[in-house]
């Protein structure tokens, strides 16, 4: 046999092969550790989303939340009505649960008020915002789409929490406390605390 044909010896492949599993091994764990971390990353990211759009919508309605009763003769108000839990007159999703729902009206381009109503519920693990416009549903959106427990409200301003009431007692303040967490379970739940400030006096 020539010299040039010859090839590696068992031994030779022997310790190549180490050398390779050697090399390899710190190779593996920095991707697996990197493909771990980046999971997590996005995770947070799917929840940080999740909490941008639900504040962006909380504070808007809550400013909103006022709903007028007739004009009064001797405060020359309009003054306001319950404004907070009000009955939502358009139809929910099937087996969902309210949380809360926000009321107040809007003028139109001719001057004419409308009833606008909105309902945050919970349906299998989203938390969901209805908008109900004159009776009828005008807008659906999912503000989480992984609910870790049941979502809460609390009031101030109403002279306690129970977020009902009439005129000055409609709350000030009203604050929406949830949990979310990432659907592959890869890290752990993060807590919502979203406050709106009701602007009508």
């Amino acid at each position: 046999m020539r010299r040039g044909e010859e090839g590696f010896t068992l031994v030779e492949m022997l310790v190549a092969v180490v050398i390779i599993g050697i090399v390899m091994l710190p190779l593996a764990n920095v991707l697996i550790g990197f493909l771990r971390t980046d999971g997590l990353a996005s995770a947070r990211m799917d929840e940080s989303h999740d909490a941008q759009i639900a504040a962006a919508y909380w504070a808007q309605d809550v400013a909103s939340v006022g709903i007028r009763q007739s004009y009064d003769v001797g405060t020359r108000t309009f003054p306001l009505a319950q404004s907070v839990n009000v009955a939502f007159p358009c139809s929910l999703p099937a087996g969902s649960t309210t949380t809360v729902t926000l009321g107040w009206d809007e003028l139109d381009a001719n001057g004419n008020a409308s009833a606008v109503r909105v309902a945050y519920v919970t349906s299998g693990r989203s938390l969901i915002r209805l908008r109900c416009d004159a009776g009828s549903l005008t807008s659906t959106a999912t503000l989480a789409h992984e609910l870790d427990g049941v979502p809460t409200v609390a009031c101030t301003g109403s002279g306690g929490t129970s977020c009902t009431g009439a005129g000055s007692a409609v709350p000030q303040k009203i604050t929406l406390t949830f949990n979310v967490k990432d659907p592959s379970g890869k890290g752990q739940s993060y807590a919502l605390t979203l406050t709106g400030q009701r602007r009508q006096s």
